[in-house]
């Protein structure tokens, strides 16, 4: 119960700068209760005293004042519905941007670990839920609330044994929408997640068209699919069961609860001791309870899941790193391109150790190859370099600078890295190129392609740079993709390339292309190129192949050729596992 207030807590601080809109909310919420419980009281007095008497002036007085109070209800309700919304989007945009931003601090063994669609549903999911709390589920509790005490208050005034009736009644009631919101709320958190996994499924199978037809695997999916189809009916068909069970039986109470009322209300109208206008103020008073009695046992349900959700933004904030950088981070001034691993070791989250004690020096300007069997660390070391990851002992440095002491902005400038399968935005070219120079003129973008040899294509198309190219750049060749990434480091004029398999996925001519072109585009830099492919060995004045997280084998390709080691081994089979 403390970490629930606390969590509570935390969440409104979020309505910083807008919690005076949301206590006005309330406060307006308050009034329209009240208005909606005076209605009844001048029901009564309308036929008290102005219907039973035959003074029909009276009765249209009270008439026109229950137009009025019908009005001003009306008025209270946008208020206070445009204030409590006003401020819970306030509050779940900033909750919302401080996740986001939390995402983003997090190193990349939390995203090892973490499903993207997890951070996902959170970022939305859980925001949505949330602001339907502050907004509706906080407006609904207050208003059922306090309109149930101004009722109470109102029938105890007329007639106490009837109030009775009344209290035994939303007790009853409330028990029983606060156990149908207990038992469906778990479901229907099922068929969400049902519903994502279908998504899922349905998504991956699109996307993967033309493997499953290339395998003729269409049946198999569609029995998949129809397995999780059948999950999500069946869920459904459960939700439905309890509802229909639960959902009208409240409604059957208050039947009840009424037709005791009336009965009892009649005999004492006939005893003289309660009028024709309380008797008909207390069924009034019940039919207007009865949506805010099912909606508490709603909101009660729903208070604990919203906070929950809270709970879940929060840890992924709590969990990030304050800051990327440390406070005596500083900036590669006239950076060379010397890198060095002194002893370093890694072991990732997963348990696996990848690097045991690697100790290596690189010169500015020096071209590497790193090779060997898969899994040896390969990979590794560049996002070390990059620092992605950071090593649990030794150090990584870049100009006798521990990349942990470099601030992130400066090592971006100074170090690009290109994944083996880099990631295109669906956006323009102009702005996949410039992404993390948004600032840089046409001019820098049009030379960074044009060094990294494709700018002619883009000005083959129709719409040039401006061209949109899809999502992941589904329109894009693989050797396009690789000539994009590679303009979009550029542009940053980077000392350092890291280059994690650049030909992997490309037929042998576009492969051929590509190595041609990047020796101009290595000329002068410190160049580390992560392959086991042979073509890769024309670029590179240094190879080192590495086995086990360590490394086995140092020097020219021409002094590791006539050693007879796992150099030569590979260059007689054209490659590891004869790649």
């Amino acid at each position: 119960m403390s970490n629930s207030l606390k969590q509570l807590k935390r969440l409104l601080s979020y309505l910083r700068d807008n919690e005076l809109y949301f206590i006005t909310g309330l406060a307006i919420v308050l009034l329209m209760s009240y208005t909606n419980g005076i209605i009844p009281v001048l029901i009564r007095e309308a036929i008290d005293g102005g219907i039973t008497t035959g003074e029909y002036h009276v009765a249209v007085r009270y008439a026109l004042i229950v137009l009025l109070v019908a009005v001003l209800n009306g008025v209270f309700s946008f208020g206070g519905r445009y204030l409590l919304v006003k401020a819970a989007q306030y509050a779940v945009y900033h909750l919302r941007m401080d996740a986001f931003r939390a995402i983003q601090r997090h190193q990349m063994e939390f995203f090892d670990k973490t499903y993207s669609g997890q951070l996902i549903s959170r970022i939305t999911n859980d925001t949505e839920r949330i602001t339907r709390f502050l907004s509706f589920r906080v407006r609904m509790f207050v208003y059922s609330i306090f309109l149930i005490l101004v009722s109470l208050y109102y029938m105890i005034m007329m007639n106490v044994t009837l109030t009775g009736v009344a209290l035994v009644t939303i007790a009853v009631v409330v028990a029983l929408n606060t156990t149908y919101a207990r038992k469906v709320r778990p479901i229907y958190d099922k068929v969400r997640h049902q519903t994502g996994v279908i998504a899922s499924v349905s998504t991956g199978s699109i996307a993967g068209v033309k493997t499953i037809k290339a395998l003729s695997v269409e049946e198999n999916i569609q029995g998949k699919f129809s397995k999780e189809n059948e999950e999500l009916y069946s869920l459904n068909v459960e939700a439905t069961k309890i509802t229909a069970l639960y959902g009208n039986a409240p409604f059957l109470i208050m039947g009840t609860a009424m037709s005791a009322m009336l009965y009892y209300g009649g005999r004492a109208i006939m005893a003289n001791t309660l009028t024709v206008g309380e008797l008909t103020a207390f069924l009034t008073y019940m039919l207007t309870m009865t949506w805010p009695l099912r909606a508490l046992g709603f909101t009660i349900g729903d208070i604990q899941r919203s906070l929950a959700a809270a709970s879940r933004l929060f840890e992924v904030i709590d969990s990030a790193p304050a800051e990327v950088d440390p406070p005596d981070a500083v900036e590669l001034k006239n950076p060379r391109g010397k890198i060095e691993f002194r002893n370093v070791h890694l072991t990732y989250h997963t348990g696996k150790t990848v690097l045991k004690g690697l100790n290596l020096k690189i010169k500015p300007g020096e071209r590497i190859l790193i090779t060997g069997p898969p899994g040896s660390g390969k990979s590794t070391l560049l996002k070390l370099i990059a620092r992605f990851y950071e090593p649990e002992r030794g150090q990584v440095l870049v100009d006798d600078v521990d990349v942990r002491k470099i601030k992130t902005s400066s090592l971006r400038k100074t170090v690009a890295y290109i994944p083996q399968e880099p990631f295109i935005f669906n956006r323009s070219l102009r702005e996949n190129i410039a992404l993390a120079k948004p600032d840089a003129s046409m001019e820098e973008i049009i030379r960074a392609a044009k060094i990294a040899k494709i700018h002619d294509f883009i000005a083959s198309l129709p719409e040039g740079y401006e061209t949109v190219v899809g999502e992941k750049g589904v329109t894009l060749s693989g050797g396009q993709r690789q000539r994009i990434a590679l303009a979009r480091a550029l542009l940053l004029e980077p000392r350092i390339l890291l280059l994690d398999d650049p030909v992997s996925n490309l037929d042998a001519e576009t492969e051929e292309k590509l190595v041609g072109d990047l020796k101009d585009i290595l000329e002068g830099k410190t160049a580390l190129i992560v392959s086991q492919r042979l073509s890769m060995v024309k670029l590179t004045d240094r190879v080192i192949v590495m086995v086990d997280g360590g490394v086995v084998e140092d020097g020219s390709p021409e002094e590791l050729a006539k050693k007879g080691g796992l150099f030569s081994e590979m260059l007689g089979r054209g490659g590891w596992s004869g790649q």
